[in-house]
């Protein structure tokens, strides 16, 4: 156990270290002032986040009472079960396909084909990948628990209630706490039993999803208020499998609540350690050190090389030749761009999409003009990464690329624009929703965004352009969108919003889509002309 324990042991410290690293914090470093400067990024952070946490509660609040106005304390509780019954079955899913216990190549060397205790193994690889997941929960729980205080505390909140208002967000978390921890276990204990030594019980996923999926749907539509007066009694069933999570939106005693998920949670680890006494740590190693390569490729920045892995493992080569349609020129990267995007969609591949949607969503939430830059700047971001991936992607291919006979201007518009609709499309449809949902005639403000995305992605693409050189195109190195990019496509958005809010009316709203279309011909000129450059350089 000490050898294992001195294995993962160093995996953790530099997973550790990798994340001090952002913030500059050397952990070898035992001076007073190293030691100084990490009490200070305690204090910090920790005022950051709570400040994150209160901005966000204030959207929550306002979520809440819309959803459950009659019961916000019902609505969160539905919320919160909502994302867990959503995560614990997509988990199972992926459990019955792929090992949750993940080896890199030096780890199936040195642990996987040795008679080490398995059961041992696979407690000390649980903890890590449990807190990861476990992070996400956390916060959401306490962002609710912080929704309720904004809507169940009266008067004017000052420094003297901030032990008040936390408690609020203390409460959940502690609920949920060995909830997800017993579920986390649970989804373990399924991928474990079903790589047992000799035998692989690929049929387990058949019975286990299903039954997931029944359980959760009726847990959650069995909370429903109307489900009260049709089965009374599933509801009360439903509520007392619920009760842990909803003592912690409560002002009940937490004492028996935690003692009773500590008690499940518990049972889950014992289940999870004593299926693995017969796991086949060599059939886990063979599903995930691929995974485990393609996450460290992404995390010190070979982003390019883990896309590639990923789409040559996802295309195979077993599949039939395409059927291309008669189309020259530019046409040809569209087309190109398409069956791209067919061949290597994943559903991990729609969250950034989502976030534009949802980012979106919120533009139409927010009044303050604070937390409006706030939204417009993530959004920015994201819109900037969508619009030059499939850009960056035939540049990493520059000895291919700069020998098609298209124009600059025909290559660079061929490579936006499929992307520049879908992103219009996006953005229009979460911007339209939210003005919707919430009552604000918001119609012909939404003229704003085709501007506004044009103009973010002919800035965005100028800036991977004209940062990127031949001889490192040439070995398929492309940079990705810099903080240069990334800036002057907030300042472009600022203003072309700072002219709708100084002049109201449809006037503002015309000068702000001209503004816009002008500022999208200008940046998409820029960008052409840097491809000219460096295509004739």
């Amino acid at each position: 156990m000490s050898a294992v324990h001195w294995i993962r042991s160093r995996q953790e410290e530099r997973e550790l270290d990798y994340w001090l690293s952002i913030v500059a914090f050397e952990r070898q470093d035992r001076s007073f002032l190293n030691r100084l400067y990490l009490l200070y990024l305690f204090i910090f952070f920790g005022a950051w986040i709570f400040a994150m946490l209160t901005f966000f509660a204030s959207g929550g609040a306002l979520i809440l009472r819309l959803v459950g106005s009659v019961d916000p304390r019902q609505a969160a509780l539905s919320l919160e079960l909502l994302l867990l019954g959503a995560w614990s079955i997509y988990s199972l899913w992926r459990s019955c396909r792929r090992s949750p216990v993940v080896f890199s190549e030096a780890d199936e060397v040195i642990i996987c084909h040795t008679p080490v205790d398995r059961r041992l193994v696979t407690a000390r690889w649980f903890f890590m990948p449990w807190f990861k997941s476990a992070l996400f929960f956390w916060i959401i729980a306490i962002i609710l628990g912080f929704s309720i205080a904004e809507i169940s505390m009266p008067g004017v909140m000052g420094a003297n209630r901030i032990p008040e208002y936390a408690v609020y967000g203390i409460r959940p978390w502690l609920a949920i706490l060995p909830i997800q921890f017993g579920l986390f276990a649970f989804q373990w204990a399924v991928g474990i039993f079903r790589l047992q030594k000799g035998e692989e019980k690929r049929w387990l996923g058949w019975i286990v999803t299903p039954v997931a999926i029944v359980f959760f749907t009726l847990l959650f539509v069995l909370l429903l208020p109307a489900s009260s007066m049709t089965y009374p009694s599933l509801r009360l069933t439903a509520a007392t499998v619920t009760y842990p999570l909803q003592v912690g939106f409560s002002g009940q005693n937490l004492g028996l609540t935690l003692l009773a998920g500590a008690i499940f949670g518990l049972l889950m680890f014992v289940l999870m350690v004593w299926v693995s006494s017969t796991f086949s740590l060599s059939r886990a190693a063979q599903e995930t050190r691929e995974a485990e390569a393609l996450k460290s490729a992404g995390r010190y920045g070979m982003s390019n090389y883990a896309e590639e892995i990923q789409t040559r493992r996802r295309l195979g080569v077993m599949r039939s030749p395409s059927r291309l349609p008669p189309l020259f020129g530019a046409g040809s990267l569209v087309w190109k761009g398409l069956l791209q995007a067919r061949r290597t969609f994943r559903l991990t591949s729609l969250f950034p999409w989502f976030s534009i949607a949802a980012l979106a969503f919120g533009i139409s939430l927010l009044p303050d003009p604070g937390s409006l830059i706030l939204v417009v700047a993530f959004w920015v971001i994201q819109v900037g990464q969508r619009s030059v991936a499939r850009l960056r992607s035939d540049l990493s291919l520059w000895p291919l690329s700069r020998q098609l006979p298209i124009s600059h201007k025909r290559f660079v518009l061929a490579e936006l624009a499929p992307t520049f609709f879908l992103i219009l499309a996006v953005s229009l449809a979460g911007f339209l929703i939210g003005s919707a949902v919430f009552a604000k005639p918001l119609g012909m403000a939404s003229l704003i965004i085709p501007g506004l995305v044009a103009s973010v992605a002919g800035i965005s693409a100028y800036d991977v352009i004209q940062r990127s050189r031949s001889n490192l195109l040439l070995v398929g190195s492309v940079p990705s969108i810099g903080a240069r990019g990334i800036l002057l496509g907030l300042l472009i958005a600022v203003v072309i919003l700072l002219v709708a809010f100084i002049l109201p009316g449809i006037a503002g709203i015309a000068l702000s889509v001209i503004l816009g279309l002008s500022l999208a011909w200008f940046t998409f000129g820029l960008a052409a002309r840097s491809y000219g450059d460096i295509r004739s350089s």
